[in-house]
């Protein structure tokens, strides 16, 4: 078995697992049977809570051992120690488990004191503080040298040849082999992030690369991204919180709660990386219009692909299910572009979820186990 089948049924088995047991978490109501059903956040909910989140990091590390570890060594995806993994895996894994006990307290004393409303406006709230969270971090391991920067400017000259208005750049060390960058900001304030690996990179791809994604804020579809990821989780918590009968004021209503959301956010997997690969076939049909050669987008992708599963070609109902982007075969550009394009909208929803204390953000099979992947996932 490939590399890359091996971690989609890797990551298919890890959701798979925590979805059934949130679904049958409902259907025998085990919250409001085993957990606290009072409306005050004293030690004993705490506790609860705390037990709650440490059997999620309990339950997934099996999965992150063979997704972080054996299976990146096993197809010399990595060379990294089991200590050095396990080390970086500990400290990421108690960061969000940290996370998740501060969102999840602020959100059962703020529907305390304030309903509803307050703990949505938390969860908001959250949302935009890991968000900036982590774009702090992000750019504070920025590359600072002359060939970097001459390396950039280059590359930038070239994509402004086509037409396209280049944000703010920044190239970042990372240890992850298919760590892939992003965008981060907002509005006028959106930059660039590359992985250093990429300064590999010939001239034209990683000019390529930059486009792509320079033609992602230009045209809104980043921002597209980030506002329906944001209200994906936020009306998905809100139908969910409807679900139980002491609401988001307890320990057993927030675990109701979250097991709601956790299907929610299943559909989510399903659905959202259809707005992802249409947003990237649409982004490649508008560089082509401005002058890319379509087999420059063709041979980027290839190259990048080589860094993350190695599989540029896939079936149609794999793809369709579980991938947000486009196989290199099929960037084809007679291909006509149907939908509604959001910029890594179904990737940028699991991270948003933390919020949410979301169990699959960092179960699925592009990040499972693989600490540098939770807060930026893999995108094209």
């Amino acid at each position: 078995m490939s590399y890359a089948r091996s971690r989609l049924w890797l990551g298919v088995t890890g959701v798979g697992s925590i979805v059934t047991i949130a679904f049958i978490a409902l259907v025998f109501g085990w919250p409001e049977r085993f957990l606290s059903s009072d409306a005050h956040y004293g030690g004993l909910e705490f506790l609860q809570l705390a037990a709650l989140t440490g059997i999620f990091m309990v339950w997934l590390f099996p999965f992150d051992y063979l997704g972080g570890y054996l299976l990146p060594r096993r197809f010399q995806k990595s060379e990294q120690a089991f200590g050095t993994w396990l080390k970086e895996y500990s400290a990421a894994a108690f960061t969000q488990a940290f996370f998740f006990l501060c969102f999840g307290s602020a959100i059962i004393l703020s529907a305390q004191a304030y309903g509803l409303v307050g703990a949505l406006a938390t969860i908001s709230v959250g949302i935009v503080c890991c968000f900036s969270i982590r774009n702090r971090r992000l750019l504070h391991r920025e590359v600072r040298s002359e060939q970097t920067s001459k390396k950039l400017l280059e590359a930038t000259s070239l994509t402004q040849s086509w037409q396209t208005n280049v944000p703010h750049t920044v190239v970042v060390k990372h240890k992850d082999i298919g760590f892939t960058g992003g965008i981060v900001g907002f509005g006028k304030r959106a930059q660039i992030v590359i992985p250093q690996a990429w300064l590999s990179f010939s001239q034209e791809q990683l000019a390529t690369a930059i486009a792509r994604r320079a033609t992602a804020v230009n045209s809104g579809s980043y921002s597209r991204g980030l506002m329906v990821a944001f209200l994906w989780n936020v009306c998905g918590f809100l139908v969910c919180s409807l679900i139980s009968e002491t609401g988001l004021a307890t320990v057993a209503g927030l675990a109701t709660t979250i097991s709601g959301f956790t299907l929610w956010s299943f559909l989510g997997l399903l659905t959202l990386p259809t707005l992802s690969r249409s947003a990237s076939l649409e982004i490649d049909s508008q560089l082509q219009q401005q002058g890319m050669p379509a087999d420059l987008i063709s041979k980027t992708a290839f190259t990048m692909d080589q860094l993350q599963d190695g599989e540029p070609d896939r079936s149609p109902w794999i793809e369709t299910i579980f991938h947000p982007v486009p196989n290199v075969t099929s960037r084809n550009p007679e291909q006509p572009v149907r939908g509604f394009g959001a910029w890594n909208v179904a990737r940028t929803t699991l991270f948003f979820s933390w919020a949410c204390l979301g169990f699959l953000s960092r179960s699925v099979h592009c990040n499972v186990g693989r600490p540098e992947l939770w807060t930026m996932l893999p995108t094209d």
